[in-house]
């Protein structure tokens, strides 16, 4: 233990002794070690964290792909939607294989509180919701089974300790107040457990509230008691030695029943789908993570960036490595001397990877520095689309994370300088040793051979950089048939205040009357499902005289819109008209359809005039199509279009919230503050929330499409940086250690072009060795990263090509002052160097 001290001692009397070296090789590491632990942290919040609850392992997710009858609410896959019958059968004939099953729904909140509205996420949960996921109070009590009895006979709600902790500053008087939850009064019985977020990464409820609560909840849904209503998401806890396959297999013998007793409630049921229907399985997701709906989403952006991260670090290490073999060169007599004092080799590896450690070391401390300032600029802008919970703190994995690859970093770019530095034999490098310091050659070709495996990683890098930069071009330059310029947008949700369709109707009206009146507004329209958010309604339609397609084929979209929302959105209209004022509730029924559905359902025929019916079966076409509007995007910017059809929202049966979009003639925050206060003014208590400009909406939209290109191409930038040290190192060692060869012939009459054709051949090797090696490396990885291009293909050369430039134009700017002094070099000086 003395002698290490005595080396960590003597380690870092060498680091302060060369700070040139040490600051240059902390810098190369500190960012590569903060941008993995940026990048890691995204990750484990995302993809790797287990939830806080007992055994997550035992937990599991449940689907049942296959046919789905009636209304299905889904949040990215809805095999995983079960209707409250199902579950409540599932649950009470389960016991064998599960020791729990719980359900859950998230619903949107209007929370109210000490004269304050806000708006925010609840959950309504199954009464063993807490007691299967193992969730202990901070504060009175939580749900048991016995809160799941009579519908709307449970007038509870437990919060969530960071509401808990944000909203009443952890006060404990406020268990058995009253709390006005979607204009339901409900008492506070209790607050979750500290970090208990829910069982879905991304969605964080500020209350839990009783499944049986669901209509007062969601007051223009119930389907409680419905079979056809699949709107919840099972999760459930396996026994102790049960595996997947067996509980599958006991779950879906439990499932055959109740598949049964659901066809008899169906209406129009297709009798030649029964065996298929009834064919359907439970299958089992893992849920130690919780519900994967955030995690399939983001989950192949972020692995293409940890990959791509993690080559920035590797060529930091690469980098640093080259750092310590240029040292070492000069170091060989100290080694030598220490050689013929006695000292084992064993011993100098250990010294220089001490070394080196120590190096690392305060590397991972700026890195955690860096990677910390990282994530409080990446986390703001993830929770700015609606993705609720991250966290930019440290914590213990993020901080082992840290030290791991500090430690691996270390080894990495340490060992191997420190075997080949102390490898050379005494003898000889007593014996080489002059004043220049030369060693054997094959320490320069080894430095080579980094030098071109850093090329081949900054070609992979650059690569991805290119593709991920030029499918964000290709999404923003493509025609949205929208124009998001000059008009902001927010959201209400009078339902969940206690208005009822026609008083909503009302509001929307005046609201819209109110805002026209603003100076500076050129148009104002409402739509029921916000533009480019990723919502969407659906509903299967039936055409007059149309022609005949598939059942599939005649489920379309559909959106309730007000009169100049197409002027508001700058969506034109290419035939027929807007709706107007007079397209009110008893008005005949009027609808508006777009070109994709005109071009399914009435192929070389004009809609305007025909009608259309909704639903497939015993349906007389009643709406009148008055327009056809250009295609545009609806759901997301990359997203295919699909057919839609648009209805006045003031002919809708059940009208629930609104978007608005408002054009202005100027910089439309200007009016932030003006709509707020106009909303307040007509009802104090009903929330605005989501108020953003147009062009914000779309930024966040393409969040991940950002978020790889940027940091792509700043990794590319970091790359093609280390680099450039690298071959500048080498090239400088080389123009040093070969000056007496360029004297000579220089002096033999060898021109300055030729000095510089021998150096560039030095560099052209390294180059064309790194692409040689990186150019297929990077179409592997376009190839796996595929499904996050757009526009472009994994094939297309230019993209290649373009890496091959700037990488060939970073190896000639590093070139450049070696050249210049290998031309520069006197003859008779350098015959005398030795």
């Amino acid at each position: 233990m003395q002698t290490f001290w005595q080396d960590v001692r003597y380690g870092l009397r060498m680091l302060a002794k060369n700070p040139g070296f040490t600051g240059i090789a902390v810098l190369t590491l500190a960012l590569g070690i903060g941008a993995n632990t940026a990048i890691f942290s995204l990750m484990d919040q995302i993809l790797l964290r287990r939830l806080p609850v007992k055994n997550p392992d035992e937990l599991v997710v449940l689907r049942s792909p296959g046919i789905q009858e009636g209304h299905v609410w889904s949040d990215g896959d809805g095999a995983q939607s079960f209707s409250y019958p199902i579950y409540k059968n599932l649950r009470d004939n389960s016991s064998p294989v599960v020791s729990g099953m719980l359900a859950r729904f998230a619903f949107d909140a209007s929370i109210s509180s000490r004269g304050q509205t806000d708006r925010g996420l609840g959950e309504l949960v199954s009464g063993n919701y807490f007691q299967v996921l193992g969730v202990q109070p901070a504060l009175g009590r939580l749900f048991t089974s016995e809160d799941e009895r009579v519908p709307g006979g449970h007038p509870f709600v437990v919060l969530s300790h960071a509401y808990w902790m944000q909203q009443f500053a952890g006060d404990p008087g406020i268990l058995n107040q009253p709390l006005l939850v979607n204009n339901t009064e409900l008492t506070v019985v209790g607050v979750a457990q500290k970090n208990f977020t829910g069982i879905e990464v991304g969605q964080t409820p500020q209350v839990f509230v009783s499944i049986m609560m669901k209509a007062q909840m969601t007051p223009t849904r119930n389907g409680l008691d419905n079979w056809n209503d699949a709107w919840l998401a099972i999760l459930a806890r396996r026994k102790p030695g049960m595996s997947i396959p067996q509980t599958e297999a006991a779950l879906t013998a439990a499932y055959r029943p109740l598949l049964e007793q659901q066809v008899t409630t169906l209406k129009d049921f297709d009798q030649s789908k029964r065996p298929e229907f009834l064919a359907k399985k439970i299958l089992l997701l893992p849920g130690a993570t919780g519900r994967r709906t955030l995690q399939t989403d983001t989950g192949p952006a972020l692995m293409t960036l940890f990959a791509l991260v993690g080559l920035v670090l590797l060529i930091a290490c690469t980098n640093v490595a080259n750092l310590l073999l240029a040292q070492g060169a000069a170091r060989q007599r100290e080694f030598a001397i220490r050689t013929a004092m006695g000292a084992s080799r064993v011993r100098m590896i250990r010294q220089l990877l001490i070394e080196s450690l120590l190096c690392a070391l305060a590397g991972g401390a700026f890195g955690l520095v860096l990677g910390t300032w990282l994530m409080n600029i990446l986390a703001p802008e993830v929770a700015s689309t609606g993705v609720s919970g991250l966290s930019s703190a440290l914590n213990g994995t993020l901080l082992a994370f840290a030290a791991g690859i500090t430690l691996l970093s270390g080894i990495l770019f340490g060992l191997i300088p420190a075997w080949r530095i102390t490898r050379s034999s005494l003898t000889q490098t007593l014996k080489d040793q002059g004043s220049t310091g030369s060693v054997a050659m094959s320490h320069v070709r080894f430095r080579k051979f980094l030098v071109a495996g850093q090329v081949a990683f900054t070609l992979l890098l650059l690569a991805g950089a290119c593709l991920f930069t030029k499918t964000l071009w290709n999404l923003r330059s493509q025609n949205l048939g929208l124009r998001t310029t000059n008009v902001i947008t927010f959201s209400i949700s009078p339902s969940l205040n206690g208005y009822d369709t026609p008083r909503t109707v009302a509001l929307i009206d005046r609201m819209r009357e109110r805002f026209s009146s603003l100076p500076g507004v050129v148009a104002v329209g409402t739509s029921e499902v916000a533009t480019l958010t990723g919502s969407s309604m659906g509903r299967d339609i039936t055409v007059e005289g149309g022609q005949q397609i598939s059942e599939d084929e005649q489920h379309v979209m559909y959106d309730g819109v007000s009169p100049a929302y197409f002027s508001s959105v700058g969506a034109p209209i290419v035939s027929g008209r807007e709706f107007t004022a007079a397209d009110n509730a008893t008005a005949p029924k009027v609808a508006i359809i777009n070109e994709m559905l005109a071009k399914r359902f009435f192929p070389k025929r004009d809609p305007v005039g025909l009608h259309l019916g909704l639903g497939i079966h015993n349906v007389t076409p009643d709406i009148r199509i008055v327009g056809v509007v250009k295609d545009n995007k609806q759901a997301h910017v990359r997203s295919a279009t699909d057919p839609y059809m648009f209805f006045p929202y003031a002919q809708r049966d059940n009208l629930t919230s609104m978007t608005f979009y408002v054009r202005t003639q100027q910089d439309p925050l200007l009016i932030a503050d003006e709509l707020r206060d106009s909303v307040r003014s007509l009802d104090p208590k009903l929330p605005v929330y989501d108020l953003r400009t147009f062009a914000r909406v779309v930024d966040e939209d393409l969040l991940a499409e950002r978020m790889i290109a940027g940091l792509s191409a700043s990794f590319g930038v970091l790359a093609a940086f280390l680099a450039a040290l690298g071959i500048y190192g080498v090239l400088s060692y080389l123009v040093v250690r070969r000056t007496r060869e360029i004297g000579i012939r220089m002096a033999l009459g060898a021109e300055s072009g030729q000095v510089r054709t021998l150096i560039y051949k030095e560099v052209g090797f390294m180059v064309l060795a790194g692409a040689a090696v990186g150019l297929p490396l990077a179409y592997a990885l376009a190839r796996l990263s595929e499904s996050l291009l757009f526009g472009v293909r994994a094939g297309s050369l230019d993209i290649y090509a373009l890496a091959l430039t700037v990488i060939a134009l970073v190896a000639v700017a590093a070139c450049y002052v070696p050249v210049r002094r290998a031309t520069r070099v006197d003859p008779m000086v350098a015959l005398r160097y030795e």
